[in-house]
């Protein structure tokens, strides 16, 4: 699964090349899409407001809600010195079947949470 986290949220709505593409091929499988983490999407959201609507007309993206497990997880990361607007993105990456990939702009804030980070680049 490809993850995109906040700082790749970003770089999208600021028009990086290869998160454009994803973004717009619309795939039959959404397991082939790429997905944004809620908390990812608010964090962006924060930053630069008129994200979630920018992103969500997008078809090849999907957005992964957050539940009462995953809220307990992203408490548990965040509680161990994880800052918050990556929580959701490591959950993801960590709790599906097929290991996902988080690609960000920022690959050291994931420092030894175990998860696969790609580096998309400075936006």
């Amino acid at each position: 699964m490809i993850i995109l986290d906040h700082t790749a949220v970003l770089a999208l709505c600021r028009g990086h090349r290869l998160l454009s593409g994803l973004a717009v091929v619309e795939v039959d499988d959404p397991a082939q899409r790429a997905h944004i983490p809620a908390l990812c999407l608010v964090a962006a959201g924060l930053e630069r407001p008129g994200v979630a609507a920018h992103v969500g007309a997008l078809p090849g993206l999907e957005f992964l809600p957050l539940d009462f497990a995953g809220a307990a997880a992203v408490e548990q990361v965040v509680s161990a010195g994880l800052d918050w607007p990556f929580g959701h993105a490591v959950y993801a990456a960590a709790s599906d079947a097929v290991e996902g990939q988080i690609l960000t702009a920022t690959p050291e804030a994931y420092d030894g949470t175990g998860v696969w980070v790609v580096d998309i680049g400075k936006p």
